[in-house]
């Protein structure tokens, strides 16, 4: 006997979307087993579920067939190559009964009544039902041992699903305002409706599989009221869990609020990496509860505004990629690079004094600006090297980094010279043998 299960009887439905392109489906169910059900066609799981991934509660499960083969024209004519169908012409009372002879190029009918063949008929084709192993939607069916249960439970991993933090600042003198939304995407074939909604950050280890992705144009979908999420700390990861329910629908892009800070400190400066003769602009504040954040923030894009005085409008300014950043970290954006600041490095000397490299650098910087500038520059160096002079106080973040900082003055030029050692002496170690007593 066989028992129909769908989404109209989910009792509670919950989506966890992950960072990596999937999710976990949790429903229960209520269906009503007297004991002399043997099948359950469970009906509205997902296109893209992986079906290995399968955990049933309530049900004494033999066998589960996932069944796939969905109704489309090509396969509904495949079915009925040979067997009867009706051919039903505009103005005509009556229907043609037919044999139906081929479906690959253009229809081939046979009239059963006269014999006679028809390619390509005009008129409406009658099919008379839905052929068996065809499924206008994708069903799990389960065998079972026969059991009594008014409530099943089932859970499953699906492709398709993944979500993104996407971070908005606005500058306002030394604080900035920020707020944090998720974009979640829905490409997995199916509707979720009154779901509640957890999303859980942090890299989960999953065993490399192929995955083709179509991409699928989305349907934004702003949600102005800020729905709050619950964020907690689980296993090694950080889950947010969206208070009430949601409705995610398939092909669907939807945005939703996470949290909002405001009067949050920053320190804007200027960073010169290695190798590099670019001044990068940089923002950076501390992820602490005393500067009004103190929360994990999920990986994700920052974009950067600042207003303009004149007239209040806005204007992006730059913006950056951030990974996962735990509360009590420093954030750090890198937006764009300064107009009005220049840098110039040049090695004034590099000599070998019997295996002992010195290098000599100058690095200047001019600032064009019309307000003081505070400039990092790095420079690589050897692990093993030793500052042997500089003109300006330095730091050693790395072993094989060396970091200045200058506050220049508007208009103002300098030049910061320094010297390292290295020791490339390559030393042997004799063994000498002990002499063996006689």
């Amino acid at each position: 006997m066989m028992k129909m299960c769908t989404m109209q009887d989910d009792q509670d439905l919950c989506l966890t979307i992950y960072n990596d392109g999937f999710g976990l489906v949790s429903e229960r169910r209520a269906v009503k087993l007297v004991g002399d059900e043997t099948r359950i066609q469970y009906l509205d799981v997902a296109q893209r579920m992986e079906v290995e991934s399968l955990r049933i509660e309530g049900l004494d499960v033999i066998e589960v067939n996932y069944e796939y083969d969905l109704v489309d024209k090509a396969k509904l004519l495949g079915k009925y190559v040979g067997e009867t169908v009706y051919l039903k012409v505009k103005d005509l009372p009556e229907r043609r009964e037919c044999r139906l002879l081929s479906s690959g190029r253009g229809l081939i009918l046979e009239d059963i009544v006269t014999g006679e063949v028809l390619v390509d008929p005009e008129g409406e084709l009658i099919l008379p039902k839905l052929p068996d192993g065809l499924l206008v939607r994708p069903a799990l069916i389960f065998q079972l041992r026969p059991c009594k249960t008014e409530e099943i439970g089932v859970s499953y991993l699906i492709k398709g699903l993944s979500w993104e933090a996407n971070y908005v600042a606005e500058l306002t003198g030394k604080t900035l305002g920020l707020d944090a939304w998720v974009d979640i995407h829905n490409e997995s074939g199916i509707t979720f409706a009154d779901t509640r909604l957890k999303l859980l950050a942090g890299e989960v280890n999953r065993v490399p599989k192929t995955l083709n992705i179509d991409r699928c144009v989305y349907s934004a979908v702003r949600e102005e009221h800020t729905p709050d999420f619950e964020e907690k700390s689980f296993s090694d990861y950080h889950l947010y869990t969206l208070q009430g329910t949601t409705t995610l629908k398939d092909n669907q892009s939807k945005q939703v609020r996470l949290f909002g800070a405001h009067n949050v400190p920053y320190r804007r400066y200027y960073e010169v990496a290695p190798y590099s003769e670019d001044v990068q602009i940089v923002i950076e504040m501390n992820n602490k509860a005393g500067d009004g954040l103190g929360v994990p923030f999920p990986a994700g894009t920052f974009k950067v505004y600042q207003r303009d005085e004149t007239d209040g409008g806005l204007t992006l300014v730059g913006e950056d990629q951030i990974g996962h950043t735990p509360k009590d970290e420093t954030i750090r954006l890198y937006i764009g690079e300064a107009f009005d600041l220049r840098c110039e490095r040049k090695c004034l000397n590099k000599r070998n004094d019997r295996g002992i490299r010195r290098e000599e650098w100058q690095i200047t910087l001019n600032n064009h600006k019309e307000e003081p500038a505070i400039i990092q520059v790095l420079h690589r160096i050897p692990s093993t090297a030793d500052v042997e002079k500089a003109t300006h106080a330095w730091k050693r973040p790395k072993a094989e980094e060396l970091m200045f900082e200058v506050e220049l003055k508007p208009g103002a030029v300098e030049g910061i010279g320094f010297a390292f050692a290295v020791d490339e002496r390559v030393y042997v170690l004799k063994q000498i043998e002990k002499e063996k007593p006689e």
